[in-house]
């Protein structure tokens, strides 16, 4: 549901390392006109990012014409670059990439660098590279209509077909599967004031620099320049791809003013209804989403799980922290039947786990629930908030490996929830919750005599619980009756453990009306 999610908004913006252009023009990797502009490291893009941090904000010089700002979905879609004119196509490279067209929402151009040798050469413009479709032929296109982003490719499993696992395009937004996954969630560079008074701010990548493969090598890099009436950062990918795909991450950010509500590594992801929450709609499918919960590992070791859900409010939730060792947005049903649709393949979507890979210190995990009632717009946020303001002036590290992966890639000796369902209870107002749990020791014919069972409610009264076998999954099933507190909403939460060591995942609901 990446497109619903830019679908919100499209503030990108060109921006390139000013000062580097010299008038050299010849082929570039391939049949691609590069132009070179000089020596390129890592040094230097924080080095540009830093220098534009102390700037005045300068919104795109240039936008797209006419012509392409009124193109439609399905006309945009209808321009395709040519397969036979991808980027190291004609070559043992594990990797390729290709460019998308201007146009439709991407209405400011991205510039784009190819590395090689240390150098890098900026990608013009070339009608040619693009497949039109008859009626979008005929459309005007300036000489200078630039590109908007870069998808990656990569040999399927026992192939020499090269399919797309990774996008990069819109504001920061960019998308990956694993192998056998179709693209869901999207994950972003950067969010800044996320339903905060004032309004979003969207930063976006300006510019990228994708590195020319080595042959053989198991990893691509690509460097991108952030630029936003706020905050500016350099960030480099190293992206590895085989059944999962891998992205160890790392951005510097420059803020141009104190950053009260910045996000770091926020997913956009869309539910729309399940079983786990109470509304309901006339749809032949059982469930409708992208992402079913959000995990959390947290700094001391504990397992969070929270199932997403909608309703009439805008829910938000903030889980405090120090030092998180990870947190994702999941989709753990992976049947077909639970969801009944051929096309979409929701059961295909993948999970995304963020792993810190330096300290980010004290701060809170923060989900954003919006109302909505389509299945086309990203309305779950997730996201690392640090707990102290980012202060012009300084400059703020942030290290993590991002897996689009089927599960978390990480062992686990607790038990995990595997499916949250909601109804009415027996009493008037009341509400039953049913939560079945798998794995660990929680067999369907282990003996509970020794265990603890912690079961609470913020607001409204636990009215009665039970914890029975399951034998269809050989685990728990734990049921609760809850009587809400009126209109009031209420965190719920259970967990089991045994000699005060956790034997589950804490799973944590939101109630509201």
């Amino acid at each position: 549901m990446s497109a619903g999610g830019l679908d919100r908004r499209s503030f990108l913006k060109i921006l390139g390392l000013a000062g580097l252009a010299t008038l050299i023009n010849r082929p570039a990797h391939g049949a691609l006109r590069g132009r070179d502009v000089g020596r390129f490291s890592w040094d230097r893009l924080k080095d540009q990012a830093r220098d534009l941090a102390a700037s005045s904000y300068a919104p795109p010089d240039r936008t797209v014409s006419e012509t392409l700002a009124k193109l439609d979905y399905d006309q945009y879609r209808n321009i395709a670059f040519r397969h036979d004119r991808a980027l190291w196509k004609d070559g043992p490279f594990p990797y390729q990439m290709e460019l998308f067209h201007s146009g439709y929402l991407y209405r400011a151009p991205v510039q784009i660098h190819v590395i090689e040798n240390e150098r890098a050469e900026l990608l013009e413009y070339d009608r040619s590279l693009f497949h039109f479709g008859p009626a979008e032929e005929q459309v005007e296109i300036p000489s200078n209509a630039g590109y908007s982003g870069v998808r990656l490719l990569a040999p399927e499993a026992q192939s020499d077909t090269y399919s797309e696992f990774a996008v990069f395009q819109g504001a920061s937004y960019f998308r990956s599967r694993a192998a056998t996954q179709v693209y869901g969630l999207s994950a972003r560079g950067l969010s800044l004031n996320t339903v905060q008074p004032g309004g979003e701010e969207f930063p976006a990548f300006t510019a990228y620099w994708v590195e020319k493969p080595a042959p053989g090598a198991s990893t691509i890099s690509l460097y991108a320049l952030l630029d936003s009436k706020s905050v500016t950062g350099a960030y480099r990918f190293a992206i590895e791809h085989h059944t999962n795909t891998v992205m160890d991450i790392e951005c510097e950010l420059y803020p141009r003013r104190e950053l009260t509500h910045a996000g770091i590594a926020p997913f956009s992801s869309m539910y729309f209804f399940g079983p786990a929450d109470h509304t309901r709609w006339e749809d032949f499918r059982p469930r409708v989403h992208d992402s079913d919960g959000l995990l959390m590992h947290t700094g001391a070791g504990d397992w969070i799980w929270r199932p997403v859900i909608t309703g009439g409010p805008i829910l938000y939730s903030a889980f405090s922290d120090r030092s998180p060792r990870g947190f994702g947005l999941m989709q753990r049903e992976r049947s077909y039947e639970a969801y009944q649709d051929i096309n979409a393949g929701y059961d295909k979507r993948p999970s995304a786990w963020v792993e810190p890979l330096s300290d980010w210190g004290d701060g809170t995990v923060d989900l954003i629930e919006l109302p909505t009632n389509n299945e086309y717009a990203d309305n779950i946020i997730a996201f690392w908030r640090p707990a102290e303001p980012m202060q012009p002036g300084k400059a703020y590290n942030y290290r993590y490996r991002l897996s689009w992966v089927e599960d978390v890639p990480t062992d686990r000796t607790v038990a995990s929830v595997v499916n949250t369902r909601a109804g009415k209870g027996l009493e008037p107002n009341s509400r039953y919750f049913v939560v079945d749990l798998q794995g660990g020791d929680l067999h369907a014919d282990a003996v509970t005599e020794y265990w603890d069972y912690e079961v609470t409610a913020s607001t409204g009264l636990i009215w009665a619980y039970t914890v029975g076998p399951n034998p269809y999954l050989d685990g728990k099933r734990i049921s609760i009756e809850f009587r809400p507190n009126g209109k009031e909403e209420a965190d719920i939460s259970f967990q089991i453990s045994q000699s005060g060591k956790p034997l589950t995942e804490r799973w944590v609901y939101r109630w509201a009306p």
